[in-house]
């Protein structure tokens, strides 16, 4: 038996003997899954109220800034302003 052949059955057997805890890790996984759901419905409407925060603390932000510099740097802060909105709207979609 060549070296490849004895490494290929010696994978072969520790992938016969990882099957049980592969399956046993999905199970424990959809269970917290199935756990975590009624959490995370609790927390949507947190998520909607602080997106909607940061999203006008962006705009915010951006005006004060195109104020303090005197509108010279519009497009990048305006790009910024648009790129965080983007992160935290990106389940909306």
């Amino acid at each position: 038996m060549s070296f490849f052949d004895k490494a290929k059955e010696m994978a072969n057997d520790l992938a016969d003997k990882a099957a049980p805890l592969r399956d046993k890790a999905a199970e424990v996984a959809n269970d917290l899954a199935e756990k975590a759901e009624p959490l995370r419905e609790k927390a949507a409407p947190y998520l909607e109220q602080a997106s909607e925060a940061i999203n006008k603390g962006a705009d915010v932000a951006a005006t004060k800034m195109d104020e303090l510099t005197g509108g010279k740097f519009s497009e990048g802060v305006r790009a910024v302003g648009d790129k965080v909105e983007e992160l935290f709207n990106r389940d909306k979609k």
